[in-house]
């Protein structure tokens, strides 16, 4: 259980990963303008959310054997993986899955609302001082 645990972690943020470099690279094209890159930069993250939130309620219902965790498997076959290519195998590693999906998406939604709240505050403090 928990190599499936670690291997649907590293895939999930290896995606992430990319993910959040052109979030970045984004947020840093806008510095001269920092409400607006902050505002993009929580919009970007929610709409990462919203993904995630979606893949992890699809996960179930779709074959794991389409997914990244599954071809790193397969690398490692030889390592007790084997009872996995029956039919409880894979609900088991879809449910793990949409486990660790959830996990990341409630994560990123806080950095969302971390965003958006000092976006907010940044408003206000531009509205105040106007």
């Amino acid at each position: 259980m928990d190599t499936l645990r670690t291997l649907a972690d590293h895939s999930i943020r290896r995606v992430l990963g990319a993910i959040a470099l052109a979030i970045a690279l984004v947020m840093a094209g806008l510095a001269a303008r920092p409400l607006l890159a902050l505002q993009s930069g929580a919009l970007m993250t929610a709409a990462v959310w919203l993904g995630l939130w979606g893949a992890a309620l699809r996960a179930p219902y779709q074959d794991p054997r389409q997914s990244l965790v599954w071809r790193r498997l397969n690398a490692m076959a030889g390592q007790g993986m084997r009872h996995l290519r029956s039919l409880e195998g894979r609900r088991q590693l879809a449910a793990i899955l949409a486990e660790r999906l959830m996990w990341h998406a409630d994560r990123t939604a806080l950095v969302a609302a971390g965003l958006g709240l000092i976006t907010l505050l940044g408003f206000a403090i531009q509205l105040i001082a106007e």
